[in-house]
């Protein structure tokens, strides 16, 4: 797809936005000037200006008498067209100026592969580089955290005012996908005064109707108020994207350049974090933390706390770095143990995707791939993102839907599903911990109250370039729920060494099972009326692919992350699977705190980004109410 350069519509804050680098003064907002923010002392330091972590650092420094300091290894990405253009996603991927490009090590049940880890470099993090899909679990995904013992309102009604705190919900359209209401208008349940702009989609290709209408065809029931505590089935989805601009909202916008001001608030790019520095003794006492910028090391110190918002992959390693996490691995690397804890970088879990991509009888039929091969439709799109802030620039994935398993398999096939699930995880010789959540998950499957599934429809195609007289659509399905645990521990005492990831895909059977059967109702959907007659043939898995052996031995070939891991500093009881407590704060220090997505104890059916959000909302009041 071709670049819309200059058609990335800045804010007036985003143009004001400048890197202060003079040393004359203390330094606030955005810098490059590793020695000047090194000088100065913070009472915060957050490791990460991601998702959470510009998050946390506004609303910390609504506190006029602290200050707070933010490190990031990437920069500032506002403006560019790959980042702030909706119908762009995909394209930073892979690409290092925007993307960790982490790799897994080879997956055991997954032919061996190792398969990529895409996370955000930049501010923003990955909600800078996501497909920006705007939602929540249901009730039920959240009240099974206290169900492992979490306290302190870790559950749906301790989130549920922290997931309105982050939003401005504009309410969809009506008359789309087949409903004649609108969608986000429930007030209980949308937030209406929150630093992000939320919207519904303004463009729907002719392809989304028809699509809702075949898999509700296949038995699956419209949802008409997905954010009201179940998220099942089909619903309408909502976008991080602003409707005054037709950009991407996400944390770098949003919570940071709307308070760059702020004489509290330092943000310095292009560093990345090594080492926490920390003071033995009962507890442990975080100082500051040790960074690198182009070779040359500095440390900084901080007051009151330092902030981990490193995010799944990196938290972990960052602990490990430090002294904190399992002696056996940090004396292979000879890194002394401050703080013994062995659940350091376990409990890894994460959503996974297969894309199915289908051609179009229609050549002409609007979608993201003929901006590129049809000059006059770019044309037309080109001024109304440009004048009024619409069209198919503006465009992300509205049919959404999350599936019990009951909904796509036979009361006979559950039953088998089921009993090899059992008998697999007797045979896995879990930990209590472990035990206690795939029991609370066995539960919900068995109930059907959460999904264990999720399909998207896409109008384009993400990952082939646009060919001339061809139009194609994806359809992605994802594990929603997965029982695998994996893990992420260092390999090397080297801080600028990836560390080792294995999200352990497949371990139990079922997760495989509907992965495979994911792919094959997207292929079911598109032979089902009205999507049938827009739909010319499947390309890839191709027409060959028919039999159940075929589709697993293609999902084994092409399966992924959906980019959603979490799980690696859970919160949870000391000793028997947390790293944090309820407050958030590492186990055996007084003042390490972790804040971003590795706090998750069990994975949600929903993409996480509005959770991420919420929980830092959450820890800023937690923070506050000690300062």
């Amino acid at each position: 797809m071709r670049y819309l350069v200059g058609l990335s519509l800045l804010t007036p804050l985003a143009l004001a936005a400048a890197v202060v680098n003079p040393r004359d003064s203390r330094i606030n907002g955005l810098t490059t000037d590793a020695a000047g923010f090194a000088e100065q002392s913070y009472n915060y330091v957050i490791v990460g200006g991601g998702t959470a972590g510009l998050a946390l650092a506004a609303r910390l420094t609504e506190m006029t008498n602290v200050t707070v300091g933010v490190i990031e290894a990437g920069v500032l990405r506002v403006g560019d067209p790959k980042v702030d253009t909706p119908a762009f996603i995909g394209q930073a991927l892979f690409d290092t100026d925007y993307d960790w490009n982490f790799q897994t090590v080879p997956q055991t049940h997954v032919s061996q592969r190792n398969i990529a880890i895409n996370r955000g470099k930049m501010l923003g993090g990955s909600a800078g580089l996501n497909f920006m899909i705007w939602q929540r679990g249901s009730q039920r995904d959240y009240d099974s955290w206290s169900e492992l013992g979490i306290g302190n309102g870790w559950n749906w009604d301790g989130l549920l005012p922290y997931l309105l705190k982050t939003e401005t919900v504009t309410p969809s359209p009506s008359d789309v996908l087949g409903y004649s209401g609108r969608v986000g208008t429930n007030n209980n349940f949308e937030g209406r005064s929150g630093p992000l702009p939320i919207q519904y989609n303004n463009f729907y290709s002719p392809m989304e109707t028809p699509y809702s209408e075949a898999l509700q065809a296949l038995g699956v029931p419209f949802n008409p108020d997905p954010d009201g505590g179940n998220s099942t089935n089909l619903f309408n989805s909502a976008a991080c994207v602003d409707p005054n601009t037709g950009n991407r909202s996400y944390s770098a916008v949003n919570y940071f350049l709307a308070n760059q001001a702020r004489s509290n608030l330092v943000v310095l790019q292009g560093a990345q974090v090594t080492k926490i520095n920390l003071t033995p003794g009962s507890p442990v006492v975080a100082t500051g933390v040790e960074f690198v910028v182009d070779g040359t090391t500095y440390n900084v110190s901080a007051t009151t706390e330092v902030v981990l918002s490193a995010g799944t992959i990196q938290t972990p390693q960052l602990l490990e770095l430090s002294g904190i996490g399992n002696p056996t691995i940090l004396e292979q690397y000879d890194i002394p143990v401050v703080i013994a804890n062995s659940d350091v970088g376990e409990n890894y879990q994460d959503h996974t995707h297969v894309v199915s991509q289908f051609q179009l009888n229609d050549p002409t039929l609007p979608t993201t791939n003929l901006l590129s091969t049809n000059a006059t439709f770019q044309a037309e799109q080109d001024a109304l993102y440009l004048d009024d802030h619409t069209g198919i620039y503006t465009y992300t994935a509205s049919d959404l839907s999350f599936h019990p398993m009951q909904q796509f398999f036979s009361p006979i096939e559950l039953a088998s599903s089921i009993s090899q699930l059992q008998s697999e995880i007797s045979a896995a010789n879990l930990s209590e911990w472990q035990s206690k959540q795939a029991q609370i998950q066995l539960a919900d499957l068995e109930a059907g109250t959460v999904g264990q599934m999720e399909l998207l429809f896409f109008a384009g195609d993400i990952g082939t370039a646009a060919q001339s007289g061809t139009e194609f659509v994806d359809i992605l399905n994802f594990g929603s729920r997965h029982f695998s645990r994996g893990s992420v521990h260092i390999g090397s005492s080297d801080p600028l060494a990836a560390p080792l990831i294995d999200p352990n895909y497949f371990q139990y059977t079922i997760d495989k099972e509907v992965v495979v059967r994911g792919t094959q109702i997207a292929r079911n959907v598109t032979q089902t009326a009205p999507l049938a007659s827009f739909v010319k043939a499947p390309t890839n898995p191709s027409t060959n692919v028919t039999s159940e052996a075929d589709f697993e031995q293609f999902v084994l070939e092409n399966v992924g992350t959906e980019w959603h891991p979490v799980g690696t500093a859970s919160l949870g009881p000391q000793g028997a699977g947390g790293v944090v407590d309820d407050n958030l704060i590492v186990y055996g220090t007084s003042n390490l705190r972790v804040v971003d997505a590795s706090v998750i104890p069990l994975q949600i059916a929903a993409h996480i980004q509005a959770t991420v959000y919420a929980i830092a909302e959450k820890a800023a009041d937690i923070i506050k109410s000690g300062n």
